[in-house]
């Protein structure tokens, strides 16, 4: 079992859906190896995910009302295989807890950037060494736009643009690990409606 550790500032905006996001790819994929948490790295703890990131997840048909929301410390770090995070400044705080950690920790954009290109190779250890030769061999993206939008406080709609965002780039990222799915069971999430926010 591999296990993806996804995080944000607070644990309620950006974080739970992207785990949302993440779970349910990998549900469609009938990927049962890979299990995802979630964590803020000023985790306000026990606290619900924000009702318009519960709305824009339930509109493309995923049920984050559950989510409890959890502060990020070393332990979580240190048993991740995978350490996603929301922002540039996400994943140094995560990678500043345990030592050896910034090898597995990435933006999920960054990760996205570093894994194009590369055969899908069907394991997530895999994919993360991968992506951790190419940065430090500089052969990946530099650290300009790396960051997810943070809709907190924007209002649904950018909750919605959020919810997009990070759909198409969970998506890619699991094509870029476990290859592209079968067309008849493609796009994200099951029974999601409706392309990109205007």
């Amino acid at each position: 079992m591999s296990t993806v550790l996804v995080v944000c500032t607070g644990n309620i905006c950006r974080s739970p859906m992207a785990e949302g996001i993440l779970r349910s790819l990998l549900a469609e994929r009938g990927a049962q190896d890979v299990d995802v948490a979630s964590a803020g790295v000023s985790g306000l703890e026990g606290y619900p995910a924000m009702p318009e990131a519960v709305e824009a997840m339930s509109e493309k048909g995923i049920d984050i009302a559950s989510h409890v929301a959890r502060r990020l410390d070393p332990e979580m770090v240190r048993s991740a295989d995978l350490v996603l995070a929301m922002s540039t400044e996400h994943a140094e705080a995560a990678a500043r807890m345990v030592p050896g950690a910034s090898g597995r920790t990435f933006t999920l954009k960054e990760l996205v950037k570093l894994l194009a290109g590369e055969p899908a190779s069907g394991r997530l250890d895999e994919a993360v060494r991968t992506a951790a030769l190419r940065r430090s061999a500089r052969e990946g993206p530099d650290s300009a736009d790396m960051d997810v939008a943070d809709p907190l406080g924007l209002g649904v709609q950018a909750y919605r643009a959020t919810a997009w965002e990070l759909g198409e780039l969970c998506a890619r990222l699991l094509d870029e690990v476990f290859g592209e799915p079968d067309p008849m069971g493609a796009g994200w999430p099951a029974g999601a409606e409706g392309g990109r926010p205007e």
